[in-house]
């Protein structure tokens, strides 16, 4: 795995530089890293160069500004994806991570051609939120400091194996960035705008979800095809890396 430097970004990546290949960015959510996706990293089929931007404030970046808002982040994505001539693009979103593809797509319009959109349970609408990220932005961000810790101790000592292994990615994550995010989330999910561009903007795109998962609106709701990982929930890849890799495989490398 290598890492690409820009601009205060730290990019996961399979290759050292950005290269003419087939680029695939890939935008996980709230706590984890990119190292939650190593496995996807070392199996990247020939032609492709595969991109896992880290989250503000997350796998123990050090970025100086202490800018972890959604916004400028999105900004200075689409200043790399500019600066480096990308003018093809899939994008992979999981969670919050379902948020930053579609704020990309408003920054650079239709200058560069998005070849899919594979979605996998990210953020669309309010209930999407209340999960985790409603709970924190309900919270002053001096309090929520004190209440991440708590929060990890307790996802440490789950019974669930993916939340187990979620806390091991949570101690690497910067608690005012966790709120910051969080707070940016609830905000972008209201009044289903985040739904109705995915539905109305993006030509190919799939809705991705866990078998177990309560998706909390109707599935035709999401105005795309639909693919369900079987006996999995919100963590598939922490609960069946193999399963998981297997249809990022069939989706991002192969036709939808």
């Amino acid at each position: 795995m290598y890492v690409i430097k820009f601009k205060g970004l730290n990019l996961a990546s399979n290759k050292k530089k950005v290269s003419n290949s087939k680029i695939v960015f890939l935008f996980y959510g709230i706590g984890n890293s990119s190292n939650d996706f190593n496995f996807l990293l070392k199996n990247v089929k020939k032609g492709y160069q595969l991109i896992i931007p880290e989250l503000p404030g997350h796998n123990n970046d050090n970025y100086t500004r202490r800018n972890f808002s959604l916004e400028d982040f999105s900004k200075r994505l689409s200043l790399f994806i500019k600066k480096k001539n990308i003018v093809n693009v899939s994008f992979f979103s999981h969670s919050v991570g379902g948020i930053i593809p579609i704020l990309i797509a408003k920054n650079i319009k239709r200058k560069v051609n998005i070849n899919k959109f594979i979605n996998y349970e990210g953020n669309l609408t309010e209930h999407d939120t209340n999960t985790i990220t409603k709970k924190t932005a309900n919270y002053k961000i001096e309090e929520f400091n004190r209440k991440f810790k708590i929060l990890i101790e307790r996802c440490q000592s789950s019974e669930q194996k993916s939340i187990k292994r979620w806390s091991s990615s949570l101690k690497k994550v910067n608690s005012s960035a966790f709120h910051v995010i969080s707070c940016d989330a609830v905000n972008y999910s209201r009044k289903r705008k985040l739904l109705n561009f995915f539905r109305i903007f993006f030509k190919k795109k799939i809705y991705l979800f866990g078998s177990n998962s309560n998706l909390g609106i109707p599935e035709y709701s999401f105005g795309s095809r639909r693919f369900s990982i079987k006996r999995c929930g919100h963590f598939a890849f922490f609960e069946n890396s193999y399963k998981f890799s297997l249809i990022f495989s069939k989706l991002i490398y192969g036709r939808i």
